[in-house]
């Protein structure tokens, strides 16, 4: 085991309990808080060179505990809510569906690069903004502005298609 993993250790033999509590308390959820608890003792391990020494470590853990939490309280927000019955599918339906992906599939094949990722993630798979974020290795906010600027430049194929 090499010298960080040694220390990660130590501050989560340390302070885990105090960082699970925390956790408990923002999010009030036990699995939730379980997992947010492994999440921040990642980002100490990933940040570990920054690290305070000795007893600064504890405020420097929990802040990054605090901001994690209130991430995931505010991506959550926007979890789709399940339903109990899908609505039936009418043939009308079929062929619009098919339009749409014909239309889709032109406008992510003339996007930008930097574009189409974050877009098929979010638009066609349904990945939150903040975990699209995550895969790609950017910030939300990056993940905002490119999903903002492909719905633009759909828009304007679309306005350009209909003009033809």
């Amino acid at each position: 085991m090499d010298a960080n993993a040694k220390r990660v250790e130590a501050l989560y033999a340390k302070y885990g309990p105090t960082i699970y509590s925390r956790c408990r308390r923002l999010l009030r959820d036990t699995a939730q808080a379980e997992d947010a608890t492994q999440d921040v003792f990642l980002k100490v391990l990933k940040h570990l060179a920054s690290a305070p020494k000795d007893e600064a470590a504890l405020p420097w853990i929990y802040r990054i505990t605090t901001n994690h939490c209130l991430n995931l309280i505010r991506d959550g927000k926007h979890d789709p809510e399940p339903v109990a019955e899908l609505p039936e599918q009418r043939d009308d339906d079929f062929e619009d569906s098919l339009v749409t992906r014909d239309f889709a599939a032109r406008v992510l094949a003339s996007a930008s690069e930097e574009h189409k990722a974050p877009a098929m993630l979010y638009h066609a798979r349904g990945v939150e903004q903040g975990k699209v974020a995550s895969l790609l290795g950017v910030s939300r906010r990056t993940v905002l502005y490119r999903l903002a600027a492909f719905t633009a430049h759909a828009q304007a194929w679309e306005l350009a298609a209909d003009q033809a």
